[in-house]
């Protein structure tokens, strides 16, 4: 009767001594939670500018044809541009619309507006080619002339803006490591914004003969383009976790 109890009696110390050496069981280790970063911000607004140059002119052509029939009518658009062709050399223009509209004596009046990038070369001698290019039924006129830039320039103007601005936040980060050594500062985020001011005349004298005369108006709008560029910048650094 005394055999199986010692039996039980040393399982049960066998069982028990994986769990005693465990160190999981045998001692908890402490938990250690890390700090937050600190993070300082620095923020600052930048803001530079540029003219924006054009080399061409947009101009508009306004063309009165007349037609009879259908027959005229399907050659008109070959028409209106063969006319217009030798106006301006290597000048491509486009027509932006074609208006059609019926007269009491059974004639089809069309109006049709081209438009097309001229150098400033060509557009003293403008009015006397259209006239040259006007033949009865068929009357050429300029609409207007307009400097505004392409879209190609205005990019052109953007980009140059922009990198103005990453340089200019470059020589600050150079400055706040001057300023903060234990720092490591960051772009963390740059925010563009543009307006963009139309010069059309300088001094009083040259508006007050500006609205006597509209057409010069027309003329000269956009000739030049003031293009401003601001930003909103901010500089972030994580600063050093203090010693636990």
């Amino acid at each position: 009767m005394r055999r199986p109890v010692a039996l039980f009696a040393l399982s049960a110390a066998m069982l028990a001594l994986p769990l005693a050496a465990s160190p999981v069981w045998a001692q908890s280790a402490p938990l250690v939670v890390a700090p937050a970063p600190v993070s300082d911000n620095v923020t600052l607004n930048l803001a530079v500018e540029e003219w924006v140059k054009t080399e061409t002119a947009r101009v508009t052509l306004v063309v009165d044809a007349a037609s009879n029939g259908a027959e005229n009518s399907g050659t008109l658009r070959a028409d209106i541009l063969k006319a217009v062709a030798g106006i301006a050399d290597k000048a491509e223009w486009r027509i932006t619309a074609m208006n059609q509209q019926s007269d009491s004596a059974g004639l089809e009046r069309w109006q049709a507006t081209l438009e097309a990038r001229l150098p400033e070369s060509q557009l003293g001698t403008l009015a006397d080619r259209t006239k040259k290019a006007s033949r009865p039924g068929l009357q050429v006129r300029v609409g207007n002339v307009a400097f505004e830039p392409t879209l190609a320039e205005t990019e052109a103007a953007r980009a140059k803006l922009r990198e103005q601005i990453y340089a200019k936040v470059n020589d600050e980060v150079k400055r706040l490591k001057t300023a903060f050594p234990n720092r490591e500062y960051r772009v963390g985020q740059i925010n563009f914004a543009e307006r963009t001011e139309m010069m059309v005349m300088n001094n009083r004298s040259a508006k007050i003969q500006m609205a006597a005369a509209p057409m010069a108006a027309d003329v000269m709008a956009g000739v030049q383009d003031k293009m401003v560029v601001t930003a909103d910048i901010t500089l972030s650094s994580f600063a050093k976790p203090p010693a636990p």
